[in-house]
């Protein structure tokens, strides 16, 4: 079927696409995206949050860290880098925990959540992303479960990654 890229910016692309539904040809947008990385850091009963402006809800959420995975990157390293990234902390390990599409009906990126194993103060900090401005919060566990039946926590990747708990 024809496709065609009509935007490409700095983080993801755009590409109208013919489809069939039902046999009959129909066209969609499709957001194409590289996917991202998250990581579930839980230590003494307190999970690791950041707090960050976020341009697509116009708001600060609290989120668990994560990031974009960057070419040539498997989602694991992602996972190790952004972890240093955000939070100055490295992990002695990463378990996969699950993947999933949050919009997949206009939208290619897939995020991967990773438990961190053993978390410690990273031996290198890297540097943070010029346009980052990150707070860290330890909230207990049960008081994040909290926060997301309250409507506090609104973000999709961690909400399933506290499900997992």
């Amino acid at each position: 079927m024809k496709e065609q890229t009509v935007y490409t910016g700095r983080i993801f692309s755009v590409v109208q696409k013919e489809m069939l539904f039902n046999g009959k040809p129909a066209e969609r947008d499709v957001i194409v995206h590289p996917g991202g990385a998250a990581i579930l850091a839980v230590h003494d009963g307190k999970v690791l949050m950041v707090r960050q402006n976020r341009a697509g809800s116009g708001k600060f959420m609290l989120e668990i860290p994560a990031g974009m995975i960057d070419a040539g990157e498997k989602p694991i390293e992602t996972a190790m880098r952004e972890l240093n990234e955000e939070t100055g902390l490295q992990a002695s390990g990463l378990k996969p925990l699950c993947s999933f599409y949050p919009t997949p009906g206009y939208d290619s990126e897939k995020i991967h959540i990773f438990r961190a194993i053993d978390v410690a103060p990273a031996r290198k900090h890297l540097a943070m992303d010029a346009d980052e401005e990150i707070e860290l919060k330890w909230i207990k566990v049960d008081e994040a479960l909290h926060m997301v039946r309250s409507g506090e926590i609104d973000d999709a990747k961690t909400i399933i990654a506290l499900l997992m708990v």
